[in-house]
């Protein structure tokens, strides 16, 4: 045993951060394990910021991280696991609760800082805001642990970090890893759980009674504003303690790192200003000039991580909550107000990113993650509580509740507040989306994939039941009451496209007199007598989450709304096209690979296709689509045949159809691809994308080995290229020709098309095709047979093909210099064999 010195601890910390990633860790966690508290003390602030670079510096790279790297995510994992090292130094700081570190403000999104601002504040926030008396400026004092998981949760939104997220397709990051772990670890399901290790912290001192802040979100059923959770147990609690030592029985210290969590991952990553900001056009206009956090802030979308990360996050969240009706511990008042808590937060995140995210593949993402909201009841307490190993499982495979019977599959009575409250979330979202699959290619394997998944949730059993049941108790004309202070949502809301069939945002003058005009027919006049216990909890969710200018419409309306029939319409359409397309691709393989040389080449390589999707997914769309088509049918209750001639009458008839072929505004799937016939690759011709009939190996391996010889031999090259001589002859038979290549220059706003002209230079990326080596392997089984040896096979071709540039190489009456220079630039000079 030894102990660091002052003089010398700096230096060693300074020389184990410099370290690989194994070492790293082993000297940090040494160097935590023998300092003093003081030393820890300095040291941690420093570390974090090292560890995530909040500022745009280099960091640990968590997030580009993938299991690939080996022994290297096993060391993070144990660096950063809720009992590791690190963990360890937290847990040694907080035995002194005057320790505290300053958060900026700045790093959080721009509603919590309107919270925060606001006189009545934030229960949790409020005791952590400071103000500078010197500078008059407004941090958060957070303790080692709070300090850790805001800079952990803010690591995934900095925008000065999202390149390093957005450049990994991988979704097995370490980063990813420690949320599920964070999330499981700290959000117990299990009531028997204990949050480990043990620990007793006075430094939250909540047990003073705090009144919980009116606040226009609340509904008349909520506990409390938005994450507030504290007070509401603390007040139970107390009355029901009974214990001596009050001190180590108090609530607070059973559930602060579980209210901590829980908030600083919901406020970081649902108000992430990036998705639930509004953008104008003048914003994106003058985002150019603003730094590069700015710009990013505007520009990127979330990552697939991001997504992945969030949707764990909601699924723990259901099961947790449903778990408080068996649990009687401190933690159970938490769990009760979880789901509230995140409902009207949830939705405005979810609308901004299905207004923004383009609805291509990648759209499975935020599907998935509404899909797995609006389905509390495949996620219960008992079946979550297997650990999410993210090794093994794959978050884009269709969650089955394992060890759960099929009948709890699908939503009971027990879950109809869920569905009340969370109406818009169904419905809204539901009527945002619908229309958007009508001018979307339904043939491409992905897109019908999306449909079916959306299609199959909402035609489960008892979920269109229970929808009409609750939207029979919706009135169409929202008001707001007038002595209430509203503070509403649809600020930061996108519009909803006016619409005479489904829910619209609207000016009150419009709303009346669309209802004037009899554009609406609610259910309300149809029903006898019906019990009104959803109408308050209805009503005020529409008015807290947008605003009173919102008109809502119902889904099931009768008839069904023209926007269904549409779909029904487009999906019979795409159905017929892609069985054309299927026998199209069969019979294109067929003529391929018929015959003797045909069926040699599809031994030797893989079925070659200019199509992104295989045969095999190409026949699963037509079965995607007709269950999609059944499953529109049973959820409206749309008993007649759907004829396209007479659908394609009524809709134009109606005024609701639209000439797509007249308009340049829609982007048809006949159009896309028709432009892809024409798009023409510009760039480097060795850089082009790997191909299906190359070996991606050699191509990157003799990639590398000609770059190492057109740096070393360059000169040369075009020495010898322009040389008039035989021996320029031949070099011009062997090596590539200069030519102009565009490419994008994205070090420059805007990322200007720009000219890069090539130089002679060699090539060696045919050898990595296929038919080359099927060819070559060919020539060699037949030296075989005839007992040759391989080295005089290889030496006979290579002598041949030197023969071969030869004789090419012979002068030749009115040959000239091949090249693809632009002639501008290069004066009189004409580039030909006499120079």
């Amino acid at each position: 045993m030894f102990s660091v010195d002052q003089d010398n601890f700096w230096v060693a910390v300074q020389h184990a951060l410099n370290q690989p990633i194994r070492t790293r860790c082993a000297e940090l966690a040494m160097l935590l394990d023998r300092s003093s508290l003081l030393e820890l003390h300095h040291l941690f602030p420093q570390l974090i910021d090292h560890i995530f670079g909040p500022l745009g510096t280099v960091c640990w790279d968590l997030r580009s991280c993938t299991s690939n790297s080996g022994e290297d995510v096993k060391e993070l994992y144990h660096f950063f696991s809720p009992c590791g090292p690190l963990f360890k130094l937290i847990y040694t700081l907080l035995r002194d609760p005057n320790i505290k570190y300053e958060f900026p403000v700045s790093y959080l999104p721009s509603k919590i800082k309107q919270i925060i601002e606001h006189p009545l504040g934030h229960p949790f926030y409020s005791e952590l805001v400071n103000m500078n008396p010197q500078t008059r400026q407004i941090t958060l004092l957070l303790n080692p642990f709070d300090y850790y998981f805001f800079h952990f949760a803010y690591h995934l939104i900095n925008p000065l970090q999202q390149r390093s997220g957005s450049m990994v397709t991988s979704w097995n990051t370490v980063y990813y890893g420690l949320c599920c772990h964070y999330i499981l670890h700290f959000l117990p399901t299990d009531p028997c759980t204990k949050i480990l290790p043990e620990f007793y912290y006075n430094g939250k001192n909540r047990n003073k009674h705090i009144s919980p802040p009116s606040s226009a979100h609340n509904s008349p059923r909520n506990i409390g504003p938005p994450g507030l959770v504290s007070p509401i147990v603390f007040k139970k609690t107390i009355e029901d303690n009974t214990t001596v030592n009050l001190d180590r029985q108090q609530p607070c210290n059973d559930i602060w790192r579980s209210e901590t969590v829980l908030t600083v991952f919901v406020d970081m990553w649902l108000y992430n200003d990036s998705v639930s900001q509004k953008i104008n056009n003048s914003d994106l206009n003058n985002s150019y000039n603003k730094p590069v956090s700015m710009r990013l802030r505007y520009n990127e979308l979330p990552t697939g991580e991001y997504m992945r990360i969030v949707r764990v996050l909601i699924k723990q969240l259901h099961s947790f909550s449903d778990s408080a009706k068996c649990d009687d511990t401190n933690m159970s008042e938490l769990k009760k107000v979880t789901i509230p808590m995140i409902q009207g937060k949830f939705y405005v995140f979810l609308r901004n990113l299905i207004h923004r995210w383009p609805l291509d593949g990648s759209f499975r993402l935020v599907l998935e993650l509404w899909l797995t909201y609006i389905q509390p009841w495949r996620y219960p307490a008992v079946n979550i509580i297997k650990k999410i190993n993210p090794t093994y499982v794959n978050p884009d495979v269709e969650d089955v509740a394992l060890n759960c019977d099929k009948q709890n599959l699908h939503p009971t009575k027990e879950h109809l507040n869920f569905i009340a409250e969370n109406l818009l979330c169904y419905v809204v979202i539901f009527e945002q989306l619908l229309p958007r699959f009508g001018r979307v290619d339904l043939v491409s394997p992905k897109i019908s994939l999306m449909l079916y998944r959306i299609t199959k949730v909402f035609d489960q059993q008892n979920l269109p039941q229970f929808l009409r049941e609750i939207e029979q108790y919706v009135e169409n004309h929202q008001q707001s009451p007038t002595h209430q202070k509203y503070i509403g949502w649809q600020n930061s809301l996108p519009t909803v496209s006016p619409n005479i069939n489904w829910s619209t945002t609207l000016p009150a003058s419009r709303i009346s007199r669309n209802n004037r005009n009899g554009n609406v027919t609610f259910m309300n006049s149809t029903i006898g007598p019906a019990d009104r216990k959803w109408t308050v909890i209805t009503k005020q969710k529409i008015l807290e989450f947008e605003g009173p200018n919102f008109c809502y419409k119902p889904l099931f309306s009768q008839p069904p709304a023209h926007e269904v029939f549409e779909l029904m319409l487009q999906i019979k359409k795409s159905s017929r096209l892609a069985y054309n397309l299927i026998k199209m691709k069969q019979q294109e393989q067929n003529e391929l690979y018929s015959g003797f040389w045909g069926s040699i080449k599809y031994f030797l390589q893989s079925p070659m296709s200019n199509d992104e999707f295989s045969l095999e997914e190409r026949k699963k769309v037509p079965m995607y689509l007709e269950a999609s088509m059944g499953n529109l049918r049973d959820m409206f209750d749309i008993t007649e045949e759907i004829s396209e001639d007479e659908a394609e009458t009524t809709m134009i008839s109606n005024g609701n159809g639209f000439e797509i072929s007249q308009d340049f505004k829609f982007l048809t799937p006949d159009k896309v691809r028709t432009r892809l016939k024409t798009i023409k690759y510009d760039g480097d011709p060795d850089l082009l994308p790997i191909r299906s009939d190359e070996c991606a190996f050699l191509v990157r391996m003799l990639y590398q080995l000609a770059l190492y010889i057109n740096e070393n031999f360059g000169d040369k090259f075009y020495y010898f290229y322009h040389n008039p001589s035989f021996w320029g002859r031949l070099c011009r038979q062997i090596l590539c020709p200069p030519m102009t290549v565009h490419k994008y220059d994205k070090s420059v706003i805007g990322s200007p098309r720009i000219n890069v002209n090539l130089p002679p230079r060699i090539s060696l990326r045919y050898f990595a095709s296929y038919q080359f080596l099927g060819y070559v392997l060919f020539g060699a089984l037949i030296a075989w047979t005839l007992n040759y040896c391989i080295d005089i096979y290889l030496f006979t071709l290579l002598m041949l093909f030197i023969l071969y540039k030869f004789i090419r190489a012979i002068p030749n009456t009115g040959s000239s210099m091949r090249h693809s220079y632009p002639t501008e630039g290069f004066g009189n000079i004409s580039f030909n064999d006499s120079f």
